[in-house]
């Protein structure tokens, strides 16, 4: 009888094959990994120790999301989606968003989302923005984030809070984005998917690059449908 442990090697061997892992480590001690477009981060080693989530919502009403409240898996630690930067130590400049459309209107006062870093000083932007037809329009509220967990830990979330609160309203689809600007100098990492929910869900990307990773999106948000990185809009 062929051992759990080794099945799941199997099992993780077939799915990496299947997205076409790129043989480059963009982490040290070979860490982590990225798919051959780019687009999909991958970290090597699971978490030794699981640390709770600093999660801290029990007197506000979930908004949009999909975090897990089991403690030892509020994500997924080890496969989400890329967020660059770009510069020195990535060939192009990548972003995601996810969509949520609340039920009632609500006034907004933490997110939270599953970004960590490969490593070095540099943070990233967490953002709530309007929705363009589609995908991410104008910004509504924005929070530096700037010491994000590593990529592959589990299960620290990054948390941006609001005091004064961003409003927003029923049946309104709205964008939750990971993204990067110049002061986050040459940021690298991911942004972990879910660990409650494997349906596909309207989500957008950016891609700023040549052709060879962007085709001719350069610049652009584009729409997709997907696994969702896991993040939590919160307030009253």
């Amino acid at each position: 009888m062929v051992s759990k442990p080794f099945t799941r090697v199997l099992i993780c061997l077939a799915v990496l094959a299947l997205i076409g892992v790129s043989a480059l480590a963009v982490g040290s001690k070979s860490q982590f990994l990225t798919t051959n477009d780019g687009r999909m981060a991958i970290a090597t080693h699971p978490p030794q120790h699981i640390t709770p989530s600093n999660q801290d919502d029990a007197k506000l009403t979930k908004i949009g999301g999909n975090l897990s409240t089991y403690p030892f898996a509020t994500y997924f630690c080890c496969y989400g989606n890329t967020i660059a930067e770009g510069g020195s130590s990535f060939p192009f400049q990548t972003w995601v968003a996810v969509a949520f459309t609340p039920t009632a209107d609500a006034t907004v006062t933490k997110v939270e989302a599953s970004v960590g870093t490969f490593g070095g000083a540099s943070g990233f932007e967490l953002s709530i923005h309007a929705d363009n037809g589609g995908v991410p329009g104008k910004v509504m509220k924005s929070f530096h984030i700037p010491t994000p967990p590593t990529y592959g830990d589990c299960c620290t979330v990054d948390t941006g809070t609001s005091a004064a609160g961003i409003p927003v309203s029923a049946n309104t689809q709205y964008w939750v984005v990971a993204s990067t600007t110049a002061k986050d100098t040459n940021f690298l990492g991911g942004w972990a998917f879910n660990s409650t929910d494997m349906r596909a869900h309207t989500a957008a990307s950016w891609c700023q690059g040549s052709s060879t990773y962007c085709g001719t999106n350069s610049g652009k948000w584009v729409a997709f449908s997907g696994l969702l990185p896991g993040f939590a809009v919160l307030g009253h």
